[in-house]
């Protein structure tokens, strides 16, 4: 059994659950920086302009492909065309049904390959699209400052750790 003088407590285990609950706030708070959404004041990309910027990269790229081959279909011929002349209604849903009609209709053989090379473009602009507004929004996350996260995780952790000590009940009776 244990004797001890009155009014001798070991009161360090209190800060140390006070130290323990800051330290333990403030890497709570650093992780809520990565872990907390993009807000809307943050979020100062345009969705609208990726995806066209992707498109014409796409675009230009699939062109390239298309002109290093030898010998090219007339949906090949017309797709390179299409880009070339760089029009703004180039894929406005009137001017894509004339240049099907133009390759033979609906069911011909070029007017299918014609739209298989817009689908894969656009497949492949919409994914490089998603890939760069993830990273987009990670960088936006780098960007942002660290302190107001840690002061306030240090600032919960440390109110935890001296709700725990006012509350605790063990008394020595």
């Amino acid at each position: 059994m244990t004797v001890r003088a009155i009014g001798q407590d070991d009161r360090s285990s209190n800060l140390n659950t006070i130290i323990k609950s800051t330290a333990i706030g403030t890497a709570s708070g650093y992780a809520m920086k990565w872990l907390w959404p993009v807000t809307k004041q943050e979020d100062t990309f345009s969705r609208r302009e990726i995806l066209k910027f992707n498109w014409k990269t796409a675009n230009r790229k699939k062109v390239d492909e298309i002109k290093i081959q030898g010998e090219k279909t007339k949906a090949q011929i017309a797709f390179v065309r299409m880009i070339e002349q760089n029009a703004k209604d180039a894929f406005s849903e009137k001017s894509i049904q004339d240049k099907i009609r133009a390759l033979g209709g609906e069911n011909s053989a070029d007017a299918k390959e014609f739209k298989r090379l817009i689908r894969t473009v656009n497949e492949s602009a919409n994914k490089a699209a998603k890939l760069d507004i993830i990273g987009r929004k990670i960088a936006l996350k780098y960007v942002r400052p660290a302190v107001p996260f840690l002061v306030a995780g240090a600032g919960v952790g440390f109110f935890a750790g001296f709700a725990h000590n006012v509350m605790k009940t063990d008394y020595y009776a």
